[in-house]
Parts: structure tokens; C-alpha cells; sequence
């Protein structure tokens, strides 16, 4: 997540490219459509929209499926995947062989972030949190996937963020200068930590602090 989405991101594609004809399997969080499928490292940018189109098709039919990104940063085109011809937010993640995305109709959500990793993983983060201990998985997927849905990603020091405890059975995260979003668990592929990050219309959650 150099920039918006970083290593999350993926290159625009046009309103013509196929929907994603493997196999997969999803859910619905809270009227957020979530989907997730195996992919191989050379096409898992490709998987990762054609699932989110698959979704969008699904939640909004008929409209324009073009996926565009460019980033806030450096003007490239990568950072979140964004639908500007539809009624509809998406985010995407990745991890190992796995590709998990999400997508939600405008009218139930103002922003949305997801986020993967695989159980048992070492992500370094210690000099992120230092001196402070850093979070384990699940509040580490929490951090970024509310990152994602704030739309700044790691311009945003994930030891800003602020977690609710007792993450695995869902909370809150607050961003500074972003506000406050739900944190949901989801459960996905097997082998899989998934968490949703969410923010409806209406009033931001109360500010929480990370244990």
C-alpha cells in the first residue's frame, strides 16, 4: 500500500473485459457483496476486476463496468479500483493465492476497504508500531483495510490508526483526519484472515483506541 492501495492496486480495464468465469465463492457482510477466488501471481490483477465486475453486475445492471485507478500520489494508474460509471464502491486484496474483493451499492456505504492475509503469516511490523507492540493479523488487516476505505493508504501511519478491542468478533477504527469505520470479520477462504472496513451513511462511529 505505497501510495492508495500499492500493492493492492490494480491497472484499469475497460467496460468490455469479461467477467470472471472461474470458480467462486462469496458472501454478503452487511449488504456488502464480498467474493474471493485462487488466482496465480500473473493474473491475479486481472482476477481481482474481473470479480469486482462480476459483483458489480450483479448490484447494478446494466451500467458501465469500467475500472479505473490513479494514484493521489504519483498520478499512475493503480490505487483503489473505483467503478465512475456505476453507483458502486469496490476495494480488492491479496494474499498468497487468494484474491478477495468487495463491493457495495453508494446508497449503503460511503466508504469500504477489505483486506486479506494467510493465517500463520509474518508480516515485519514492528517498525511500524515501535515502541509500541505491533497488532496481531487480525488487527493488522483491520488497520488496513480501514486505511484503504479512507482512501490514503500508508500516507496514513498505520500506528495512528486506532482499533476497538475484540476485533475478531467486530469493532470500530478511527483515522486521523478520516473518521471512524466498522470493522467487520469475514469469513472466507479457508487458511484466511479477511476483515471489512466500512463506513454507512450517517455519523462517524466513536473514536477508539488500540489496546
Amino acid at each position: 500500500m505505497a501510495c492508495a492501495e500499492g500493492d493492492d492496486a490494480e491497472v484499469g480495464g475497460g467496460g468490455a473485459a469479461p467477467l470472471y468465469a472461474g470458480v467462486v465463492q462469496g458472501a454478503t457482510v452487511e449488504g456488502v457483496r464480498i467474493a474471493w477466488a485462487r488466482t496465480t501471481p500473473g493474473d491475479r490483477r486481472e482476477t481481482g476486476r474481473g470479480l469486482i465486475r462480476a459483483l458489480a453486475a450483479e448490484l447494478a445492471p446494466g451500467a458501465d463496468l469500467r475500472i479505473e485507478q490513479r494514484c493521489p500520489v504519483c498520478g499512475g494508474p493503480h490505487g483503489r479500483p473505483l467503478l465512475p460509471h456505476a453507483p458502486l464502491l469496490a476495494s480488492a486484496a491479496y494474499a498468497g493465492p487468494w484474491v478477495v474483493v468487495a463491493v457495495a451499492r453508494r446508497q449503503d456505504a460511503d466508504a469500504l476497504g477489505i483486506d486479506v492475509e494467510l493465517e500463520g503469516a509474518a508480516p515485519e511490523l514492528s517498525l511500524l508500531f515501535a515502541p509500541a507492540d505491533p497488532p496481531d493479523l487480525r488487527g493488522w488487516t483491520a488497520i488496513e483495510a480501514a486505511l484503504k476505505a479512507d482512501g490514503r493508504g500508508l500516507m496514513v501511519p498505520p500506528d495512528r490508526v486506532r482499533l476497538s478491542p475484540g476485533l475478531s468478533r467486530g469493532g470500530y477504527a478511527t483515522v486521523p483526519d478520516g473518521g471512524g469505520f466498522r470493522i467487520l470479520p469475514v469469513a472466507a477462504a479457508p487458511g484466511t484472515i479477511v476483515t471489512l472496513a466500512l463506513r454507512r451513511p450517517g455519523p462517524d462511529p466513536t473514536p477508539t483506541r488500540r489496546p
